[in-house]
C-alpha cells in the first residue's frame, strides 16, 4: 500500500525540485509525510493509492483552490504545482498506481494538544467553519458525491459494527443512540440543506495559534451532505474531554451561526447528529480491533468518544436543544400552529 521513502525522495526531486528529510506522520487512509528542506522549510507530502477515486482527488484540489479565494485563505493549505504545472502527480511503483501531492505546511498547535480551550477559541472554531461553509455555498464538484461511512447522514451504517463492541453495556448505549438517530434524524434528512463540506474538523485537524483557530487540514473526508453535519463534526470533537461538553458545543454553535445562520430544524437535530458521529467512531474502532489493526490512528478517539456518549445521556436531547436554540436566538421551542391561540 505504501511507497518507499527512497522513491518519494526521487519523485520530489524530479517533479518538484524539492529535497530534504522525510518523516512519517499518522494517517487514516493515506500515506502522510513531512518534508524539511535544507533551508528549514516544511511541506506536507501525501500519497494516495489506486483505491482513491481520481475525481475525489480532483475535488480536493478544487476545494482548496476555492478556499484560497476566501477571506480566511491562510487557514487552509495550498497544493504546490509540479514541473508540468499540475497539482497531482501520478506514478507507478511495483505495478501499483499512486498519486503524489505536496502542500505547504501550516504552523500551529493541534487542538488536542492545547490544554485549555477558552470560549474565545471554541467560538473561533465555529466562526471559521461558518465562514468556510458560507464561501463554499457556490462550490460544486461531482467528486464529492459519494456514499461515505464517516458522513453522519449514514450513521445507521454503524449498526453493522455493533456486534464488534465487546462490552454489553457500551453496545446497548451505542444502539440506543442509533435508535434515536433512526427515529429523529433519518425522516428529516431529505429536508435539510445540502452542501459540500469538509466533514472532519476533529481535534487532530484543527490548528490553534494565539488562542484562536488558525488552520484546518485534511480534506480526505469531504462529502456532499447535510450542511449541519459540518458543524456537528466540529462540535463533537470540541466536546471531547470537557467537564461541561454542552457549554463547549454552545460556543462553537454561536460562532458558526454568527457567520452562517442556522435554521431551527438544523439546530434541533444537532444533539442526535453529534451522537451519530460518535457511534460511527466507536463502531469503527471496535471493528478495527477485531481485525487486529496496528494503525494507532484507528483508535485515537475511542476512549474520549465513549466518555462523551455517557455524558450525552446525562445531558439529554431536550436540554441540548434549548441551549443550541438560545445560542442562535431562537425561542425555546417551536410554536405549534394548532396551539398558537393559547
Amino acid at each position: 500500500m505504501y511507497s518507499t521513502v527512497e522513491n518519494i525522495t526521487a519523485l520530489l526531486a524530479t517533479h518538484y525540485r524539492l529535497s530534504g528529510t522525510l518523516q512519517h506522520l499518522n494517517g487514516y487512509d493515506e500515506q502522510n509525510l513531512v518534508l524539511t528542506d535544507p533551508q528549514g522549510r516544511k511541506f506536507i507530502v501525501k500519497i494516495s493509492n489506486a483505491l482513491q477515486d481520481p475525481d475525489f482527488l480532483q475535488a480536493q484540489a478544487a476545494i482548496l483552490q476555492k478556499m484560497s479565494e476566501s477571506s480566511i485563505a491562510p487557514v487552509f493549505q495550498q497544493l504546490l504545482r509540479n514541473e508540468s504545472g499540475a497539482v497531482l502527480t501520478p506514478f507507478m511503483e511495483n505495478g501499483e498506481a499512486f498519486v503524489l501531492r505536496v502542500l505547504n505546511y501550516l504552523e500551529g498547535r493541534f487542538l488536542v494538544d492545547v490544554p485549555q480551550h477558552s470560549n474565545e477559541l471554541l467560538k473561533s472554531i465555529g466562526e471559521v467553519m461558518g465562514k468556510m461553509d458560507q464561501h463554499l455555498s457556490s462550490f460544486k464538484h461531482i467528486g464529492m458525491h459519494r456514499h461515505y461511512e464517516w458522513d453522519i447522514s449514514n450513521a445507521m451504517d454503524a449498526i453493522q459494527y455493533m456486534d464488534c463492541i465487546s462490552s454489553h453495556e457500551k453496545r446497548r448505549i451505542a444502539s440506543y443512540f442509533l435508535l434515536q438517530f433512526e427515529m429523529e434524524v433519518v425522516p428529516r434528512l431529505p429536508h435539510l440543506r445540502k452542501a459540500y463540506i469538509h466533514n472532519d474538523a476533529n481535534d487532530h485537524n484543527v490548528l490553534v495559534t494565539d488562542g484562536r483557530m488558525s488552520g484546518l487540514i485534511d480534506f480526505g473526508d469531504m462529502v456532499y451532505s447535510a450542511l449541519i453535519n459540518n458543524l456537528a463534526v466540529a462540535a463533537t470533537y470540541a466536546m471531547l474531554e470537557k467537564e461541561d461538553p454542552l457549554a463547549a458545543a454552545v460556543e462553537i454553535v454561536k460562532g458558526y451561526d454568527a457567520e452562517n445562520p442556522l435554521k431551527a430544524e438544523e439546530i434541533d437535530l444537532l444533539y442526535y447528529l453529534i451522537a451519530g458521529r460518535l457511534c460511527i467512531s466507536v463502531g469503527k474502532s471496535a471493528f478495527n480491533a477485531t481485525v487486529d489493526s496496528e494503525n494507532a490512528h484507528h483508535f485515537i478517539t475511542e476512549a474520549p468518544a465513549w466518555k462523551l456518549l455517557y455524558q450525552l445521556i446525562e445531558i439529554n436531547p431536550a436540554k441540548a436543544r434549548l441551549a443550541f436554540r438560545a445560542a442562535c436566538g431562537y425561542p425555546p421551542e417551536p410554536v405549534d400552529a394548532g396551539y398558537a391561540h393559547l
